[in-house]
């Protein structure tokens, strides 16, 4: 995995190399909110059947939720 250079904008795009070389870029945002941040993701189905988009879907969504336990301390 690697992320775009450090800057003020939010931005944490990142590219991840699959398992078969194919690189696959990935949006990331970190979004000022009243409250905190707002994390946003991305998700493009490309070349994926649906199956295979609805699995990693679920996989970003674990993901994030590790994410808010990481940043709020506490369970999502």
């Amino acid at each position: 995995m690697k992320f775009v250079p450090p800057n003020d904008f939010g931005v944490l795009d990142h590219d991840v190399t699959l398992p078969t070389g194919a690189v696959v870029t990935n949006p990331l945002r970190v979004l000022a909110h009243p409250e905190g941040s707002e994390v946003v993701f991305t998700l493009r189905q490309l070349d994926m059947s649906d199956e295979d988009f609805e699995r990693d879907a679920a996989l970003v969504v674990a993901d994030l939720a590790r994410l808010k336990v990481i940043l709020e301390g506490h369970p999502a």
